[in-house]
């Protein structure tokens, strides 16, 4: 039974240093694809979401997020908070999807280099988000699922699909 209150404690302790405060960026790959933070070849498609409807996912199937206290192109999500939420960074502008607005991209240094934007909104994942279509990062104050037209998705929805609450990251 220590070892299993070993486990516990050890993965509070992770899981507190995430939420630490801070600038800079972490070491680890940004979302991409590749090694570096970038996706080589990113596509943005939609995808039906039962409780949220349709939204920005990434070619794995990964859900795109907007912060609100971004300003413009300027991250509002440095140290712990970049750990929890990656940015979503490709080497060039990604591809369009059916029902994406291809000429609303655009890269921007925000949390990253290369991070991509979309009708001006820097994007994001969210590390909860195991499986394709997950949505765990609905219900967190300030961040929400992106919508095709590049507003957010607010539909908070107990019974979705992966749904958690938290504090802001």
């Amino acid at each position: 039974m220590k070892w299993v209150l070993g486990l516990v404690v050890a993965g509070l302790g992770v899981g507190l240093a995430g939420c630490s405060s801070g600038s800079g960026h972490p070491a680890a790959k940004q979302g991409g694809d590749v090694a570096g933070g970038q996706s080589a070849a990113a596509t943005v498609s939609v995808a039906q979401n039962p409780g949220q409807g349709s939204i920005l996912v990434d070619s794995r199937g990964r859900t795109l997020y907007l912060f609100e206290q971004d300003h413009g192109t300027t991250s509002a999500c440095t140290g712990g908070c970049a750990a929890v939420w990656p940015a979503f960074a490709a080497g060039a502008t990604p591809a369009a999807g059916a029902g994406v607005d291809g000429s609303s991209f655009g890269r921007a240094a925000g949390q990253v280099a290369n991070q991509v934007t979309y009708h001006g909104h820097l994007l994001y994942f969210y590390s909860g988000d195991a499986a394709p279509g997950d949505v765990k990062g609905v219900g967190i104050p300030g961040w929400y699922p992106v919508s095709p037209s590049g507003g957010k998705v607010d539909k908070d929805d107990a019974d979705t699909k992966g749904t958690s609450s938290g504090s802001g990251y």
